[in-house]
């Protein structure tokens, strides 16, 4: 199996390794009172497990070593500096998910585990010899760990974006020869799968702050995995166009909250996934949402081969053109009563 399609196995182990682990972890949740309780930020009407990070971490080690231990699969594990941030990034998160943090706490530990990402986790020397590429890619870190994270808001959504995005990175890696870790990128597939049984709407566990930290980091890492070896306008297009729904969110809600003049850092119902729902539903939200993502990984895995950086740069203008439509027209669709827009 390995011969044909490297690492292939990772995926259904880490699939079965998570469909087992979470209802325990969501038991263990319960007996703890790891609950996140409503209030008139959140969605959710009832106090919902966590500990659903914790599940998908546990799988995403299970499914590696079983496949090592039972089909002598020759695994390369990640780089002992995007397990330190992995691990950083998860013990962030399950802080905050127990003792809610300061904004500016919050991000200075995000910072912390982009500083292990990019100064050691990868091998290239692009980041830790330009000062504008190292620079460049912590903010671009921080900022997918934010958008991971705020996408979290919603039932299913991050649980079925990851697969897809792990998915395209997986197609770099198959069809192009990207230098991401197959291991890791089969196993978020696998692990976010198995997770989105129990997360689908109406979920019955949340990843909470520890998982969704976790994935973003996760994320965070093979997008800079496939940059390292050589760093060109196609590839870093093709990256983006990976990244672009968490990162449109992100866009759309800060730029959303200085016209309405909010708050830009406090949580809120506010949100792209949020004003969706009110159109679709909670299943059409993650079937729109999958969809668009969908997209941008096929048309961002084909940007990786282009030799024209004006077909990169057509390929993201048209994406971006296309989010502002949607930005501009989702702006009309007030979330709740409490934000007019």
């Amino acid at each position: 199996m390995s011969q044909a399609v490297p690492l292939l196995e990772v995926a259904p182990l880490t699939f079965g390794a998570a469909l087992i682990l979470t209802p325990l972890l969501r038991r263990v949740a319960l007996l703890t009172g790891s609950l996140d309780h409503p209030d008139d930020r959140k969605v959710h009407p009832a106090p919902t497990p966590l500990l659903g990070g914790v599940a998908v971490a546990a799988a995403l080690i299970a499914g590696p070593l079983i496949a090592s231990a039972a089909f002598r699969s020759a695994i390369a594990p990640p780089h002992p500096g995007i397990l330190a941030g992995g691990a950083l990034s998860l013990a962030l998160g399950s802080w905050d998910d127990r003792r809610p943090m300061s904004a500016s706490g919050k991000l200075l530990g995000q910072l912390a585990a982009a500083l292990l990402l990019v100064y050691w986790g990868t091998d290239g020397p692009l980041f830790r010899s330009n000062p504008l590429a190292g620079a460049a890619a912590l903010v671009g870190v921080v900022a997918l760990l934010n958008a991971i994270n705020f996408l979290d808001a919603a039932d299913g959504i991050v649980a079925a974006l990851v697969p897809v995005t792990a998915g395209g990175f997986v197609a770099l890696a198959l069809l192009h020869g990207a230098g991401v870790n197959l291991a890791l990128a089969w196993g978020l597939v696998g692990a976010c799968c198995g997770f989105l049984v129990y997360n689908a709407p109406p979920a019955r566990i949340f990843l909470g702050d520890a998982g969704s930290h976790l994935l973003g980091f996760a994320l965070a890492a093979l997008g800079l995995e496939a940059l390292q070896r050589e760093l060109t306008l196609p590839h870093l297009a093709g990256v983006l166009l990976l990244f672009a729904y968490p990162l449109f969110d992100v866009v759309f809600v800060i730029v959303d909250r200085l016209l309405g003049r909010r708050p830009i850092h406090h949580a809120g119902v506010d949100h792209t996934t949020h004003r969706l729902g009110r159109l679709c539903g909670q299943w059409g939200t993650v079937a729109v949402i999958t969809v668009m993502v969908s997209v941008n990984t096929c048309v961002g895995v084909w940007c990786w081969s282009v030799t024209s950086a004006a077909a990169a740069l057509g390929a993201l203008a048209v994406s971006g053109l296309g989010y502002a439509v949607l930005g501009t027209w989702l702006r009309r669709v007030c979330p709740t009563p409490r934000f007019d827009t």
